[in-house]
Formats: C-alpha cells, structure tokens, sequence
C-alpha cells in the first residue's frame, strides 16, 4: 500500500512537471515567427528567453525554501497558476513588452514548481533518490520537448494563440488534478529558516552547483537560438520539433535507470567523467552544415545528459542539510537559470555577429572550464576529507 502511494504521488508530481517544463518551452518554437511577423532584431528574442530565466532565477532563489517551511503542495499549485496565466498573457499580447510580461509570468512558474518537486520526490524514498530525480528530469526534459515539437505541429495550421492556449490549458488542467491531494511535506527544521544562500558556505553544495551549472547554462543558447540555427541551414518547424524529440527521448527512456545506477556510485564522479563529451559535442554543433547531422549529434548528446541530469540533481540532494531539501533544489534552480540566462542574452549576438561556429566552440568550451573548476574543488574536498 505504502509503495503504491508512493508511485501515485510521484506520478502527480512528474504531470505537475511535465506541464509547468511544456508551458515555458513552447515559447522556443515560436521565436522565428514572432521575429518574421513583428521584425524582432536577434537581441530583442534574446530578451524575450532571457526574461523568463531571470524571474524563474529569482523565485527559485527566494521562494523555494519555503517548501521546506511546509508549504511544497501550495507552491506547486502557484507554478500551475502562473504557467496558465502567462500563456494568455501570449495569446491577448501584440508587442514585445507583452512579451516579456507573458514570457516572465511562464518564468517565474518554473521557479514555483520545479524546486518544490524535486525536493518531494526525492524524500518520498531517500534510498532511491537519484532512481526518483531521474524521473524527474526525464520528465522535465520531456515537457521541453513537448512544448516545441507540439508548438511546431501546431503553429503553421492553428496559429500562436491556439498554441499557447492548448498549454496554458494543460498547466489549469494539472493544477485542477493536484488541488485535493495531500503530499508528504518535507523534513522540517530550524535549518529551514535559513536563506538559501547560507547553503554556499557548504564545499559539497558549490562543486555540486559548479557540475550543474556546466551542463545547463547550455540550454539558453540553445532555447533563445535553435529554431533560427536550424532555419538559417534550410530546417523547418517539423524538422526543429523533431530535433527536441531526438534530444529528449533518452531522457524519458533512460534517465530513471541512470538515477538507479547513480543511488549505488558517487553522483559528483559520475558527472564529473560525462561532462568531457558533453562539452566536445556542443562544439561540433558548430561545424555541421546538415539538419540530420545534428540530428543525430542531439540523439547522442541527449543519451549522455540523460545520466548527467540524475547525477547533477543526486549530488545536490545529497549535500543538502536535513531541513533544506527544497532550498538546495532552488539554489542549483537558480544558478543554472543565471547561467542560461546569460546565454540566452549573449548567444544570439554572438551568432549573429561571428556565426554558428564561433557560437557553439565558445560554449564548449565554457562547459569544459566550469566542470574543471569544479573537479578541483571536487579533488581538494576529498583531500581535505582524508587528512
């Protein structure tokens, strides 16, 4: 009884997700119709994306920890609100401030959701932690993927508002769902007061944050360019949802199993050895003239985030303090939101101005300095550990 309650709540937890990661990501297939009907210059597309990270930066920051304080359920059902609020924002909006008024509301829903999820599903079973933030992530990266592949299908026959309205109405749909259930709320304590800033002055919690960080400031570039990569090499919007498809599949197929195998090893290892061709393939990006070759450069870069995902989120959950599951979740949230977000503002310039090449190399290679940073800070917390 008590693990079928358990698989139930993770269950409503991992829709909640889905539909929260669905509403924010569907922006991302819009963005060259927006730039084509209003004539957006690259940087204003950059501040639409760019938008959202800094609000989803600033509720992950302050409002998470309250997750900790009993209040995990309540939050949930804000993100729900606010993804629904800020996807009518989209269909009434005719201007770029209405924009990055939709685009900051949609934001600020994943800081409300995502943290509080994290933290929940990892307590449900403490044995299997990564095993549940593998589910987790594969259905985060799951409700990206939706978002533009649907969006894309969607788009050329039933136009934006229909697409942004089919979501927003997935995101009332779960809060509705979610509203009369009672989750186990997490382990209370007077740590849980604390800012979640006070969590820095832990060496466990920055390597781990330093991991995270490497492999997700990425995804601003990503999210704030794609769709205009792959349209300046002759793809279209099928062509860029199914790239998101490719990408993300791993993660749905994989990442829980990863998480199982992660619960037995040293998450901060394991990311630590993937992250090498994580940064190697986001460079090569840059020298591929052909949609299908970076298709199927994102189908194996997609198998290797699936494990790096569950291990980044393990380390974090396993450096937290009894009493600060949530506020750890939303310290990483927030750092990796700051790193995507001034990728997401810097990237489309950086295109624009020295082309794809130059973009993705830079990137790279901004991976591969963070996670050195975080393998020496790694390697003299063991030393210390040792003495």
């Amino acid at each position: 009884m008590i693990k079928k309650q358990i698989n139930a709540d993770l269950f409503l937890l991992l829709f909640c997700t889905f539909s929260t990661a669905a509403a924010n990501s569907v922006v991302f297939a819009s963005m060259s119709e927006l730039q084509e009907k209003y004539g957006y210059a690259d940087s204003a597309l950059g501040l639409i994306a760019g938008t959202g990270f800094a609000l989803g930066l600033v509720v992950q920051l302050f409002v998470a920890p309250l997750a900790d304080r009993g209040h995990g359920r309540k939050l949930i059902q804000v993100g729900l609100a606010l993804a629904g609020i800020g996807s009518v924002v989209f269909v009434f909006g005719d201007s770029l401030g209405w924009f990055i008024v939709g685009r900051a509301i949609v934001g600020a829903s994943l800081g409300c959701t995502f943290p509080a999820v994290r933290a929940l599903a990892a307590n449900l079973d403490r044995t299997r932690s990564a095993e549940r933030l593998g589910a987790v992530a594969g259905t985060e990266i799951g409700g990206f993927v939706t978002g533009p592949l649907v969006g894309s299908l969607l788009i050329d026959p039933f136009g934006l508002d229909t697409t942004f309205l089919v979501f927003g109405a997935m995101a009332v749909f779960a809060l509705v769902v979610i509203m009369p259930r009672r989750f186990p709320e997490l382990v209370k304590t007077s740590e849980s007061e604390k800012s979640s800033l006070d969590l820095l002055r832990l060496p466990e919690i920055r390597v781990a944050l330093l991991l995270t960080l490497a492999v997700t400031f990425p995804t601003g570039m990503f999210d704030a360019l794609w769709d205009r990569f792959l349209d300046d090499l002759g793809g279209n919007n099928a062509m860029t949802g199914l790239t998101f498809a490719v990408y993300g599949l791993p993660f749905i197929l994989f990442s829980s199993r990863a998480g199982k195998l992660i619960d037995k090893r040293s998450p901060v290892a394991v990311a630590l050895w993937l992250v090498i061709p994580v940064s190697l393939m986001t460079m090569s990006y840059g020298f591929f003239k052909s949609p299908w070759l970076i298709l199927g450069l994102g189908l194996i870069e997609g198998t290797v985030q699936s494990a790096i995902a569950p291990a980044g989120m393990a380390a974090i959950a396993k450096a937290a303090p009894l009493g600060r599951a949530s506020a750890a979740q939303g310290l990483s949230g927030s750092v990796n939101v700051f790193g995507q977000m001034l990728a997401a503002f810097i990237a489309p310039s950086i295109y624009g101005n020295f082309g794809a090449r130059t973009t993705f190399v830079t990137v790279g290679i901004g991976i591969g300095a963070v996670a050195a940073i975080a393998a020496l800070l790694h390697a003299k917390n063991l030393r210390d550990i040792t003495r």
